[in-house]
């Protein structure tokens, strides 16, 4: 439905309808004045007959301010199409008895194939003439205003009761009656209106005219009802009926509508807010709406110190005013408290939730582009849709102003918007995000979001520098293509953004989170994230390290970014632990952050004495994971099958090892549904199932479920975005016909992927040691035999790791080293290293298992074992002096990468 640009109606509007006192002589006839419902004189408008015949649009929606002369136009419309309908014949569908209104109009001097408009369209026409300000009543319920429009509707019907109805067979003739009557549905009355145009078609075999007055005032006094929703879809589909019908029977000629609103004032539908209107009509917007939130906010002036100053547009009369506050507060305050509107503005501006703002724009765009009417929608108005949803949901925010471009030269396909905190404004505190929205129409959806957040790198908003002005700028690429959307999200922080200054407080635990919330000490090993991001075509990693060595803490570094938090509560938690840190440097990078459902599983404690014990720990362990999972999702919508497994599953059906075996994978399908994403599986320790199974002699039966487990949830599942599993020893999953031999593996051996993010490096070393002001006195320099830099990689260090691009050198124990600067601290003699992770006695149960292990790899041809040998004199310091063990398959030798030291052969 097209706004009219019909420019007798617009020029001069202001003075058109002055009313002047009653002595005041004019020279139009009393029945003119009547007849055109004009109160002291009329104004001769009647060209506007003109332009509504040559104007290219089928519907004309002119909406102005109360006052503005729509009533005095529409009538003047109806009189001079409207068919005298009881004398046909002898007038041959002319209205004589109108006629005379308009013959010293005007309109009567015009001409159109040599004909005058009087003579060739004046009381030609069926018209359907409706006054919607008074047509009906609002009454306090949704059945009773029903009944009160059925009320209008038949009086409707009524005034063409003389009309001959021949042309209409039975069942029309019945349904018409039917309608006179009063006798009808619901569903009969949300089509009687075009059920009334297409019978008018039939019966004079000419196209309706339709005219409609005051067509938002029922939207307007239902405003602040109970029922306000449901009126307005029923009100909506008695339109579209209208224009749907007319599509495939093309019953009308032209339909005029009026009314105060651009659009009926629901929360999506404001075409104000088209880039084209209001950079044309800036000055001239109508105010409705604009302080409760539903129009436009403009910033006039930028200060030199970039601050935003907020100017609303004015309301100029008193009646606005009052209809503002009598019919729209409450409107918003009910509007803000819907938990789909209110949750969708936390998406925007706090919890950042793809999934959730995604369904609610297809939601609303689906019921707010028109579709059904038959009038096609052109792309950059598809595009003003988004903008107006977008600025429309974000307005109603009470605690951010929303601003729009002063200039508009962004690329015709986008759109621009900037969400402020108002504490940001009132306290010039850029601590807090600011959201940056660019909205993109493209055919491919997710190019397009990845094209939105790639458009203005500089992050320039008019002549704003958001870098030097804001700590973090989140920026949200929306692409849609027609009801297609998608949207990502990437973080991105300002020139002046500062990472908090970590404790000198030492952490040697494996929890990322709690580490990072209470600010320990830790080293940025990030970069791992972004290797996984980046990671080209491989799907799962198998990364084997000695003991103490951050397997655990980088797995749940993993975990703490892709996951996506379960509520707000847990967001605002979990949203500041990587600001500043290494994987936030590339904005990409961010827009994986907290996106994912991740499994994280740990067999570390496996108990179980023969294979009963350790089948039912495996039980146990996914129970669990399938009874926390389900807090995470909404669990009655699984369809009923996958529900029966999912409670299998979690109430430890031992009877049923496969639904063991394909647990993970079937639990990968089932979040996929809920998160719209693919799944991460993590799983730590997990050798610790077969060695323990080696020990109780049941290996050859344990290992080929772990093997299957695996198989199903690493191996052609559609469902899984990566997997990484970490443990000591590298064997179990490696026979040739094995479903789980897809693993890229990741040891000391070789590493092409991850070599510097276990352990520490030397310049990490180096690091740790300055910040805890750590020095030797003697130490002149690193070369110094007895320094301390050589004592501790005498003592921690001495690892090496072959990777793709060389032999990295004297890797550094993590665990010892921290166990050492916490003892040593500020220190610059008298060190104490110590054995900190000293178990002795493990030495002949590791020897004894490398014995029945390597028994056990040759017997069932199950792969190899790589693992770090401790020293015995120096306790478990790993690799002081170190051996390699490297058993292969149905091969009698075993290799031994050693440092020359007789003692450490085994």
């Amino acid at each position: 439905m097209a706004e009219s640009k019909l420019k007798r109606v617009t020029e001069n509007e202001n003075q058109d309808f002055t009313v002047e006192p009653p002595n005041k002589k004019r020279k139009e006839s009393s029945d003119l004045l009547k007849k055109f419902k004009c109160k002291y004189f009329y104004i001769d408008k009647s060209l506007l007959i003109k332009e509504f015949l040559q104007d290219g649009s089928k519907i004309v929606c002119i909406t102005r301010p109360s006052g503005y002369g729509k009533t005095t136009n529409l009538t003047m419309l109806r009189y001079f199409f409207e068919m005298n309908y009881e004398n046909i014949k002898e007038n041959e569908f002319q209205n004589l008895q109108n006629k005379k209104y308009f013959e010293n109009l005007l309109i009567s001097k015009e001409k159109e194939d040599d004909q005058t408009y009087l003579d060739k369209y004046q009381g030609k026409y069926p018209v359907i003439y409706i006054d919607f300000s008074s047509a009906f009543k609002i009454e306090k319920t949704f059945e009773a205003t029903i009944e009160s429009f059925k009320s209008f509707i038949k009086k409707l019907f009524r005034s063409y009761k003389n009309i001959n109805l021949k042309n209409l067979d039975k069942y029309d003739k019945e349904q018409w009656e039917n309608f006179q009557s009063g006798i009808f549905s619901l569903y009969e009355l949300k089509e009687s209106i075009s059920f009334l145009c297409l019978n008018l078609n039939k019966v004079f075999n000419k196209q309706i005219i339709l005219l409609i007055d005051n067509y938002d005032s029922p939207i307007l006094n239902t405003v602040n009802t109970s029922f306000y929703n449901e009126f307005f879809k029923f009100y909506k589909d008695v339109f579209l009926n209208i224009f749907k019908e007319d599509k495939y029977y093309h019953y009308l000629f032209k339909t005029f509508i009026t009314g105060n609103l651009n659009k009926i004032p629901i929360l999506m539908n404001y075409e104000m807010l088209k880039k084209d209107y209001i950079e044309k009509h800036r000055e001239i917007i109508w105010t409705l709406l604009v302080g409760y939130g539903y129009l436009i906010y403009d910033y006039r002036t930028v200060t030199t110190n970039f601050d935003f100053k907020i100017v609303k547009l004015e309301i100029r009369t008193n009646d606005v005013s009052e209809f503002i506050k009598n019919k729209l507060s409450s409107w918003k305050q009910n509007l803000c408290k819907d938990e789909k509107i209110k949750n969708t503005i936390d998406s925007l501006t706090r919890n950042y939730d793809e999934e959730r703002i995604i369904e609610f724009l297809k939601d609303k765009i689906k019921s707010n582009l028109g579709y059904g009417t038959g009038y096609d929608y052109y792309e950059n108005e598809f595009l003003d849709k988004y903008y107006s949803i977008i600025y429309s949901l974000l307005s109603l925010s009470d605690e951010c102003e929303v601003v729009t471009k002063k200039k508009f030269n962004e690329n015709d396909n986008i759109r621009e918007l900037l969400i402020i905190p108002k504490k940001n404004l009132k306290s010039n505190n850029n601590k807090n995000d600011i959201v940056y929205i660019i909205i993109n129409y493209n055919d491919i959806v997710k190019e397009g979001c990845i094209e939105a957040l790639d458009y203005n790198e500089n992050l320039e908003f008019d002549d704003i520098k958001l870098k030097e002005k804001y700590d973090k700028i989140i920026k949200f690429g929306i692409a849609f293509n027609e009801k297609i959307c998608d949207v990502i999200y990437e973080i991105n922080y300002g020139n002046c953004f500062k990472k908090k200054e970590m404790q000198k407080e030492i952490y040697t635990g494996e929890d990322f989170q709690y580490a990072s919330n209470k600010n320990y000490y830790l080293i940025d090993k990030t970069k791992m994230i972004s290797k996984l991001i980046n990671r080209k075509g491989i799907i799962a990693y198998l990364i084997t390290r000695p003991r103490r060595f951050g397997k655990s803490l980088n797995l749940s570094m993993i975990k703490e970014f892709f996951e996506k938090p379960i509520n707000e509560i847990e967001n605002e938690d979990k949203k500041f632990v990587f600001d500043g840190l290494e994987v936030s440097k590339d904005r990409k990078n961010m827009r994986h952050f907290h996106k994912y459902p991740v499994i994280y599983l740990n067999f570390k404690g496996i108990q179980g004495n023969n294979f009963e014990e350790i089948k039912n720990f495996l039980i146990d362990i996914i129970s669990t994971l399938f009874k926390n999972m389900r807090n995470k999702i909404e669990f009655e919508k699984l369809d009923d099958l996958d529900k029966r497994d999912w409670n299998e599953i979690e109430n430890k059906n031992k009877n049923n090892i496969k639904l063991l075996i394909n647990s993970l994978s079937f639990m990968c399908s089932c979040l996929r549904k809920f998160y719209k994403r693919r799944c991460i599986i993590l799983i730590d320790e997990y050798d610790q199932v077969l060695i323990n199974s080696i020990k109780k002699k049941v290996f050859d039966i344990v290992q080929p479920i772990i093997e299957r487990i695996f198989s199903c949830a690493f191996k052609g599942n559609d469902n899984l975005y990566f997997g990484v599993i970490t443990g000591c020893y590298h064997f179990g999953l490696n026979s040739s016909n094995s479903g789980a031999n897809n693993f890229t593996k990741c040891s000391l051996l070789k590493d092409n992927y991850f070599s510097d993010c276990y352990g520490f490096t030397e310049d990490e070393l180096k690091n740790i040691l300055s910040n805890f002001n750590i020095t030797d006195s003697k130490e002149k320099s690193d070369d110094i035999e007895d320094g301390i830099k050589e004592r501790l990689k005498k003592k921690y260090g001495g690892y090496s790791c072959v990777s793709n691009i060389g032999i990295i050198k004297n890797i550094y124990n993590p665990y010892s080293v921290m166990k050492f600067v916490q003892k040593n601290k500020n220190k610059r003699d008298n060190f104490e290293l110590s054995n900190y992770w000293n178990y002795p006695e493990k030495n002949e149960k590791l020897k004894n298992f490398l014995k029945n292990s390597l028994a056990v790899e040759q017997e069932s041809g199950h792969g190899i074992i790589d693992i770090g040998f401790p020293h015995e004199k120096y306790g478990m310091a790993f690799f002081r002096k170190k051996c390699l063990i490297e058993m292969k398959v149905n091969d009698e030798n075993i290799k031994e990468y050693e440092d020359n030291e007789d003692d450490n052969k085994i």
